[in-house]
């Protein structure tokens, strides 16, 4: 016989209790930050912790002992020492440097292992260029703990020059220089994935550094001891570099001694720099860099002016490169330069990469003569049929001269006795006979009236189905301030594409676009506006490449952009 269980009145809930009793049993369940696993509150607490803007995750350290032991590594992921402004350009502070080191060296020396990410302002060799603002001065038991790091490392390398390099270093550590104690961070940190800095002004250590990596990155494996593999190799895990200068009378001049040094970095992936500049003292050290021999994946020069040894030392030195963007400015100031490269140069020194080459931004100052040697080699003014060996390339941005061999108009010059360039090249190949069959995007700059036919032919090619299957958006970008809007914008905008799959995109630009792609600052509210700075205006730079290659559309120059 079954039995069934029944209560008495007193017994059973009122629905009053049964609600409360189910709200509690809900907020037991419920999922808070301090339940989470530490795993979880690492990555979330990771996003505070920025290179630029305001930090919060100081603020975390002081809600509880559970979350502060999460948060304190990455209090210190990030270390940045700039001033904030969007405009470029300044020193970073001596007492910055100073109280980080202590903190990390002296303090909680366990917690060094956990930067990523340095940022640094304009480091120099000179005393007394910051003031540090009352912070007490350096003591000698924290020189006795740098020097002991400091002999650590150099103290590997056999040499009477790294004892008399510890020395210097160890006293410009008590005069205080920026580079001494940059340098020092540098040295202490293990794995730093990215670095970010302004150029140093007369860099001693910090120069010395980057040539200590490169040369133990370089021990040939037949040379190397059986204590190699125990060595400590600073920065060895570096990933990312960006150096930038505003200096548009020198140009980044320490160029030619840092970018060869980071090539034989063992883990460095993205390298790039603003205003590089090479002068003739220096061409030799990119020419020695050995052949394949470099991780470096994407290489970005943004206002440059470097030459073809350059770049084919530079380029060649990659043992797979994926992505190259370069755009040509010319200094005030040359000071000895070589020959600037050309269109060829270029092609020549990115197609031993085909293989693994995705994508190409060119943007070569068309609007300019720039003095090439082009007589005698006419054919290095454009890209040529190499391009079309090219398998893997996706994205392509280029002016039409570099494609095409043509221009819309005459290029102004500095230098009338120069001999004139042509508007139009014999034997360059047209626009669907030199394109590889893997591309999938064309951006054409620079763009003058001549061009309409060669890309109606192209866009022909396309309709028939046979060749560029891949080929999704074709946009022509014409210089609105050479041309005459009235009569040249409704012929270009006759141009039509019936493939479904293809968006062709037709406009012009005005004179402030066209400089702002080469790299120059542009006027703001708060002065000269660096739109390229990963350091200094990282969101106005993040604002102006998602709209660069797009007509009339001046997102980055929005005021609002100021406000971190």
């Amino acid at each position: 016989m079954d039995f069934i269980q029944s209560t008495t009145p007193s017994q059973r809930k009122s629905p009053s209790e049964s609600t409360k009793e189910q709200q509690e049993q809900v907020l037991s369940n419920r999922t808070t930050l301090l339940t989470l696993p530490p795993e979880l509150q690492t990555k979330i607490f990771s996003h505070l912790a920025v290179s630029w803007g305001k930090s919060t995750i100081q603020e975390v350290l002081r809600t509880c002992k559970q979350l502060y032991k999460v948060a304190l590594p990455i209090s210190v992921s990030v270390f940045r020492n700039t001033i904030n402004q969007t405009n470029g350009q300044g020193p970073c502070s001596t007492a910055r440097n100073l109280q980080f080191l202590r903190y990390l060296l002296v303090s909680k020396p366990w917690l060094a292992k956990d930067v990523r990410t340095v940022v640094f302002g304009r480091i120099s060799s000179r005393d007394g260029e910051v003031k540090n603002h009352g912070e007490a001065s350096i003591t000698d038991e924290e020189i006795a703990i740098y020097q002991q790091h400091i002999e650590l490392i150099l103290g590997q390398l056999p040499s009477g020059y790294t004892k008399r390099w510890g020395a210097e270093w160890v006293e410009d550590l008590r005069r205080g220089t920026s580079d001494a104690q940059a340098a020092l961070i540098l040295l202490a940190c293990p794995n730093i994935h990215t670095l970010l800095y302004e150029m140093p002004d007369r860099p001693r250590h910090f120069t010395q550094l980057l040539s200590l990596v490169h040369n133990l990155a370089e021990i040939s494996p037949s040379l190397r001891t059986p204590d190699y593999s125990k060595m400590i190799i600073p920065l060895s895990n570096l990933q990312d570099v960006f150096h930038e200068t505003l200096d548009y009378d020198r140009g980044y001049s320490e160029f030619g001694m840092e970018s060869p040094e980071f090539f034989a970095f063992p883990r460095l992936r993205y390298y790039e720099c603003n205003l590089a500049h090479i002068w003739s003292a220096v061409v030799g050290k990119f020419e020695r860099l050995p052949r394949r021999s470099s991780s470096v994946e994407e290489i970005i020069l943004h206002a440059s002016y470097i030459n073809k040894d350059t770049l084919d030392g530079m380029l060649g030195a990659c043992k797979a490169l994926r992505k190259f963007e370069f755009s040509h400015f010319r200094l005030d100031r040359e000071l000895g330069a070589p020959c600037l490269m050309m269109p060829r140069d270029i092609m020549d020194a990115i197609l031993p990469h085909a293989s693994t080459f995705e994508s190409l931004w060119l943007n070569m100052e068309e609007s300019w003569d720039k003095e090439w040697k082009w007589i005698g080699c006419p054919e290095r003014l454009y890209m040529g049929m190499g391009l079309r060996q090219m398998c893997m390339l996706k994205k392509l941005e280029i002016g039409m001269q570099a494609l095409t061999g043509m221009l819309g108009w005459d290029p102004e010059t500095r230098n009338p006795a120069a001999p004139k360039m042509p508007l139009r090249m014999k034997g360059a190949p047209k626009i669907a006979d030199c394109l590889p069959e893997s591309l999938e995007c064309l951006k054409i700059h620079d763009c003058g009236m001549p061009i309409l036919d060669q890309a109606a032919e192209l866009i022909r090619v396309i309709e028939q189905g046979h060749s560029f299957r891949r080929l999704t958006y074709i946009g022509l970008l014409f210089n609105g301030w050479k041309m005459d809007r009235d009569i040249d914008f409704p012929q270009a905008r006759k141009l039509t594409c019936s493939a479904s799959h293809v968006c062709l995109d037709i406009g012009f630009r005005e004179e402030l676009h066209y400089l702002c792609d080469l790299g120059e600052t542009i006027e703001g509210q708060e002065g000269d506006l660096n739109i390229t700075s990963r350091i200094y205006a990282p969101h106005v730079r993040k604002a102006y490449r998602e709209t660069r290659g797009q007509p009339d559309l001046m997102l980055w120059s929005d005021p609002d952009l100021y406000e971190e």
